[in-house]
Order: structure tokens, then C-alpha cells, then sequence
């Protein structure tokens, strides 16, 4: 099973409560049909990565990576 790699510059979005991860097409949140997530500290957000994240084949990623735009 292919893994997501975390790109800080392409993914991470820092705002005034945190970090908020969008992921790219292809991607999801194993726990919910979510694709971004905020996180506290950027230290939970590289945990979460580890784990959380898994491959994601929703009606909107399957177009866009038919597309040419995902993973």
C-alpha cells in the first residue's frame, strides 16, 4: 500500500490557531471523508501523519486524478 508523504511547502497552510493540513487528491483521513485537517502544533501534525492518512477514492479525488491533478 503506497504512503503519504508529507510536503510542508505544498500541504501545510500555518494560520493564527495552528497548522492546517489539506491533503492532495488521492488522499483522506482514515477516521472521516475529510481531506484537511487543523492541527495545534506542528509536532501533532507530523504524528498524525503517520498514521492517519490513507488512500482516498472518493467520487472528487477519482475525477481529479482521471484529471491529471493527484496523487
Amino acid at each position: 500500500m503506497k504512503r503519504y508523504k508529507l510536503d510542508v511547502k505544498r500541504d501545510v497552510d500555518p494560520n493564527e490557531d495552528g497548522f492546517m493540513l489539506w491533503l492532495p487528491f488521492g488522499w483522506r483521513f482514515y477516521d472521516d471523508l475529510v481531506h484537511v485537517r487543523g492541527y495545534d502544533t506542528m509536532k501533532e501534525l507530523r504524528e498524525d501523519v503517520k498514521w492517519a492518512i490513507i488512500p482516498c477514492d472518493c467520487d472528487e479525488c477519482t475525477q481529479a486524478i482521471a484529471d491529471g491533478k493527484g496523487a
